[in-house]
């Protein structure tokens, strides 16, 4: 037997028993689908006692002048069909477009902002990928004024009855031309490979400023002898210019960076074209499926943004020719708002614009939750398993303020300080509102969970952000993104991401803004809410009493102890105590419906002649590790999810002293004849333990250490007695595994179908020593008794 280290007195509980009812908030099993119900499954004096406290922070936040602002980032999933590859795991697809470009038109027209923009763009190039994958953007001005101000002037998204031709996107861009006042010369045809039509016409553009006054200015471009010829591809116009022909120059003229609120640009004659080659951006117009299309180079400031929008619309007037915008979307945080839909790995993400009152988000995250299910989107799918799950992508939420200078985390950078030590002390906050993928490897690991230097050199760069003390915005970034990133060296797979706060490596992101990544999307607005409720009220006090505690230690713990749903729970009423003693009363009950979701209960029975000796087997946490070398250069991370962890919480058990972590002596629990190690919570006769088992083969071999375990069977014997009292078999994959449940009745029946109690079974004789690894005191891994016995 493995020695285990005797002191386990970090194991004694903090807070009295703690049990899970899914009364009243199990979810009702049918829902209309174009009708979502935002608030339940709170009942009304619960949401009434949410709401209540949402609008006493915000009268705090106010008063402290804290100018706290918060996004999100939700993530949908068809609600047809959720077997295609694209709401499994590849980025795009035909049916998440169409979905996004209806939800786009629905946001548009519900939110009503003055005189929004309709844009459909480019978002991110990654790697594996030839294309940069599209952003649908809805885009308005913070000042009142119209960013585009005529709608009949947006072209639609679905192909006209008459499709134009490229005598009107050439007729367009001269046009467009004459307005900026730039000579026509500067204008470019842009052909297909042999062919003689052309394809789309380049005019470079760039803000400049002469004698102190902005201007619009272009020129030449040489280097294609034969004509500007696209690279081949599929991909549009703008994003197959050739580049690497264009002739290099020493002349590249800096771009102009007039603020919104001057004078707009209106040239008055027509300007002399720079120097060849001295421009780098380009304005290109097409027509794509029909359309006349309009793409945007990136343009840095917001005054040149719109008025290049404004040229656009004058020049869509004096034609009466709908356009489409696409190309790049405004720069954010200059007076400009606007939400985003782009494709992620197996689902479709909105990246919601920020508001700052409790109100504004309620109102703003209902009506997107309404309008994403009435045209065809759901927050949830199903595991092969049948367990109800999140769509498998994130529900980001992001705080910063009205202007990156103005975010509360650039202002105090100690509250950045009490945020990120405040999480490291409660891994609740971590793992309870994660996903199914968890660990080192994950979207959003903890600081503390692979690099075992990153506290000491965390700690370090606390002395820094001392509460009170002024430090640039510059220096916050440098001192924490060596420090605040994954394995990889990757600042945005982080639990905590400060890749949009103030780096100094990407002036563009530069937005004052913390990302807090490890939160899956909930099924209902209500929970969002609640969830960002709760961050609201953690900024709120540390605002005015900073956690600048020492981190903690955890080490193996994060592996054993804080992978299982009693602790958790424990360490999540200590943060809901403490907020309820600076006089924030949050409630356990308002967050059982995550804690059902997150430790689903697989089977639950009555041991031998005694009501009160109750079983319960909960699904618990289990990092899964990305699989090496097997990415092949693609879009998403191939991980191991082949292993599983199981709780069991024994209750009734009397016999022994309560004594936290300690071992149980008159009961015993056996997993497959092996002993699953029971300990102590502290409560009499309730002892909690876990198993870790390989639930299905990874890959293709009959090594031993990859053979799956199940099914697992648990058998309680009462020592004292010798006495077998009950016992249940555990399936972790059902036999329907290698579909997905077609309908949430046909999820659960699975789900029900894995879980068998045991009535008759023997008592060995002697009972198996107790095996266990001392980094892991808490758990039996199968995988290790298995190659021990062999």
């Amino acid at each position: 037997m493995l020695k285990v280290r005797k002191n386990l007195a970090r194991f004694r509980p903090r807070c009295p028993r703690i049990t899970l009812t899914s009364s009243p908030f199990t979810p009702s099993t049918h829902r209309p689908s174009t009708k979502p119900v935002t608030i339940p499954p709170f009942t009304n004096s619960q949401w009434a006692a949410i709401d209540a406290l949402g609008h006493q922070l915000d009268q705090r936040l106010q008063a402290a002048q804290i100018g706290l602002t918060m996004g999100g980032e939700p993530t949908y999933v068809a609600a047809r069909d959720r077997t295609d590859v694209q709401w499994r795991y590849a980025a795009l697809g035909t049916e998440k477009r169409q979905l996004a470009e209806a939800l786009l038109l629905r946001l548009e027209h519900r939110l009503n902002q003055v005189g929004s923009l309709r844009h459909y763009g480019i978002g991110k190039l990654y790697p594996g990928e030839a294309y940069p994958r599209w952003a649908l953007g809805c885009f308005w001005r913070l000042d009142g004024q119209p960013l585009w101000r005529n709608a009949d002037l947006l072209a639609p998204p679905t192909p006209p009855a008459q499709p134009q031709t490229g005598a009107a996107a050439k007729n367009f861009i001269q046009e467009l031309a004459t307005c900026l006042a730039i000579p026509h010369t500067a204008i470019m045809a842009a052909y297909e490979t042999e062919e003689t039509a052309p394809a789309g016409f380049v005019l470079p553009l760039l803000t400049t400023e002469v004698n102190g006054t902005p201007v619009w200015q272009s020129c030449r471009w040489t280097g294609f002898d034969q004509g500007m010829v696209l690279v081949p591809g599929d991909g549009p116009v703008d994003l197959r210019l050739p580049w690497t022909e264009l002739t290099a120059t020493d002349q590249l003229l800096s771009e102009a960076q007039p603020a919104l609120d001057s004078d707009p640009i209106r040239p008055e004659q027509i300007s002399t074209l720079a120097p060849a080659n001295s421009i780098r951006l380009a304005l290109v117009v097409s027509v794509e499926q029909g359309r006349v299309q309009v793409s945007l180079p990136p343009i840095a400031a917001a005054r040149s943004f719109a008025d290049v929008i404004t040229a656009i619309e004058a020049t869509a007037e004096v034609l009466d020719q709908p356009v489409q915008l696409s190309g790049y979307g405004p720069p954010m945080n200059q007076g400009i708002e606007g939400f985003k839909l782009t494709p992620d790995p197996g689902v479709l993400e909105v990246n919601i614009h920020p508001v700052a009152t409790w109100p504004e988000l309620v109102q703003l995250h209902a009506a997107l939750d309404e309008e994403a299910i009435a045209c065809g989107l759901s927050c949830e799918k199903y595991g092969r398993d049948g367990q109800l799950l999140g769509t498998g992508g994130g529900a980001h939420i992001t705080i910063g303020g009205p202007t990156p200078e103005r975010s509360p985390l650039l202002q105090r950078p100690d509250l950045l300080r009490s945020l990120i030590t405040y999480w490291q002390h409660h891994p609740s906050l971590s793992y309870v509102f994660a996903g199914q993928y968890i660990g080192p490897t994950s979207q959003s690991p903890r600081i503390d969970e692979a690099r075992h230097d990153s506290l000491y050199e965390l700690e370090l760069a606390f002395l820094a952000l001392t509460p009170g003390k002024a430090i640039a915005p510059e220096v916050v970034d440098r001192l924490l993104s060596p420090l605040l990133q994954d394995v990889t060296g990757s600042t945005h797979r982080t639990a905590l991401c400060i890749d949009k706060l103030y780096p100094t490596y990407n002036p563009a992101a530069q937005l004052g803004l913390l990302e807090f990544r490890g939160f899956e999307m909930p099924p209902y607005t209500g929970l969002r809410l609640l969830q960002m409720l709760l961050i609201r009220a953690l900024v709120a006090r540390f605002w005015q009493q900073p956690f600048t505690q020492p981190l903690q230690r955890w080490g193996p713990e994060l592996r054993d102890r804080w992978l299982l749903p009693h602790y958790l729970i424990q360490d999540f009423q200590i943060v809901l105590k403490e907020l309820k003693t600076a006089g924030l009363p949050f409630e356990l009950d308002w967050f059982t419906p995550f804690l059902l979701r997150r430790f689903p209960q697989n089977g639950k029975i009555t041991l031998f002649e005694n009501p009160a000796r109750v079983l319960e087997l909960r699904t618990a946490l289990e990092p899964w590790p990305v699989i090496g070398d097997a990415g092949g250069g693609g879009t998403s991370r191939p991980v191991d999810n082949s292993m599983e962890r199981v709780q069991l919480f024994l209750t009734g058990a009397v016999g022994d002293a309560p004594e936290a972590g300690t071992l149980a002596k008159r009961y015993v629990i056996l997993c497959n004849g092996h002993r699953v190690p029971l300990r102590s919570t502290g409560v009499a006769g309730d002892y909690v333990g876990a198993v870790r088992f390989r639930a299905r083969s990874p890959l293709p071999t009959d090594h031993a250490a990859l053979t799956p375990h199940a099914p697992l069977r648990f058998d309680v014997i009462d020592t004292g007695k010798s006495q077998f009292l009950g016992g249940m078999i555990y399936h972790p994959e059902p036999v329907e595994a290698a579909t997905l449940p077609v309908s949430p009745e046909a999820a659960r029946s699975r789900f029900q179908q894995r879980f068998t109690p045991v009535t008759e079974g023997p008592v060995p004789e002697p009972l198996p020593p107790l095996v266990v690894h001392p980094e892991a005191p808490m758990t039996l891994d199968l995988r290790l008794v298995q190659q021990r016995g062999e």
